[in-house]
C-alpha cells in the first residue's frame, strides 16, 4: 500500500485539499457549510490525486530517466493497477460532488477533463500545458466558492494560483528536460532553451509578488496579510528567482519547485489572516 501511498502524492492531496478548504472559508463558508467545505476538500484532493497517478501513467518511459525511483518507473506498481487506481479515485472524487452546490459538480467534471487531457496531449505543448496545470489550481479555489454557493470572494486567490503554478511548472519543466527530450516532448525549455524559460518563469513569479500587494491597497485584505505575504512569500520569490538564474542544475530546480510549492501554504495563511 505504501507504494499507492507514493503513487497517488500525500503532499500533493493535502495541498489541494488545503486550498479548496481554505477558498470556502474565504468565500464565507460558516459552520453552517462545515459538510459542504469537508466534502469539497475531500472531493478534489481525490480528484487532484487521481491526476498526480495518470499523469504517472502517461509519462512512465520518460520518468524511467527522470524519476526512476517512483512506483510506475521501477516496477512495483503496474500500469493496470495504476489505471485501476486512476479511475477510483476520480469516481469517488465526482461522486462526492452529488452532494454539493451544481456549480461545483460542473468545475469537478471540467477539472477531471482537463487533468486527462493534459496528461494525455497538453503536457508536452509548449507553455499551453504550464497554463493549463495553472488554470487548474485556480478553479480548485474557485470550486471552493462554489460549494459555499459564494464564488465571487474566490477569485483574487484563483488569480495568484494561476500564476505562481505556471511559474513552478515551467521550473519543472526545466529540472525534466532530459528525459523530455528523450522522449521527443515538446516542452517550452526543449524547443526555446533553458534561459528563455527561466524568464517565463521569472515574468510569472514577478507577478505573483506584484500582484499581493493589490488586494491591501484596495482595502479588501488588513494589515497582516500585508506582514505575512511580504515576510512569507514575497521574500520566498525573490529567493527562488535569484537562486533559478545562479544554478540551473536539476537538483536545484528540484528543489526551487518544493519550495514553492509550500509557499503556496504560507500564501493561504496569508490570505485567510487579511
Amino acid at each position: 500500500m505504501r507504494h499507492y501511498f507514493k503513487l497517488l502524492r500525500p503532499s500533493n492531496f493535502f495541498i489541494t485539499a488545503a486550498s479548496v478548504f481554505v477558498s470556502c472559508l474565504l468565500a464565507g463558508g460558516t459552520t453552517e457549510h462545515w459538510a459542504a467545505m469537508v466534502i469539497a476538500s475531500m472531493a478534489a484532493g481525490l480528484i487532484g490525486s487521481g491526476g498526480m497517478v495518470v499523469n504517472d501513467i502517461f509519462d512512465v518511459e520518460i520518468d524511467r530517466i527522470n524519476k526512476p525511483s517512483r512506483p510506475l518507473p521501477n516496477g512495483v506498481v503496474s500500469l493496470r493497477s495504476a489505471s485501476f487506481f486512476y479511475a477510483a479515485l476520480t469516481a469517488v472524487g465526482l461522486l462526492l460532488n452529488l452532494f454539493l452546490h451544481p456549480v461545483a459538480q460542473w468545475i469537478a467534471a471540467a477539472a477531471s477533463v482537463l487533468i486527462f487531457l493534459y496528461s494525455y496531449k497538453l503536457k508536452g505543448t509548449p507553455l499551453l500545458g504550464n497554463l493549463v496545470v495553472g488554470g487548474l489550481t485556480g478553479l480548485a479555489f474557485l470550486y471552493g466558492g462554489a460549494a459555499v454557493g459564494n464564488i465571487d470572494r474566490a477569485l483574487i486567490p484563483a488569480l495568484f494560483a494561476f500564476l505562481i503554478n505556471v511559474g513552478r511548472e515551467v521550473i519543472k519543466d526545466m529540472e525534466d528536460v532530459e528525459g523530455d527530450a528523450r522522449h521527443h516532448a515538446m516542452t517550452f525549455p526543449i524547443r526555446y532553451g533553458m534561459k528563455p524559460s527561466a524568464v517565463v518563469a521569472t515574468v510569472f513569479l514577478l507577478t505573483v509578488a506584484a500582484s499581493t500587494f493589490v488586494p491591501f491597497a484596495d482595502g479588501q485584505y488588513g494589515i497582516t496579510y500585508l506582514i505575512i505575504v511580504a515576510l512569507g512569500v514575497d521574500l520566498v520569490l525573490a529567493f527562488v528567482i535569484a537562486s533559478l538564474w545562479k544554478d540551473m542544475t536539476q537538483k536545484n530546480l528540484n528543489r526551487l519547485s518544493a519550495i514553492l510549492k509550500f509557499d503556496m501554504l504560507i500564501g493561504l495563511a496569508a490570505i485567510y489572516a487579511g
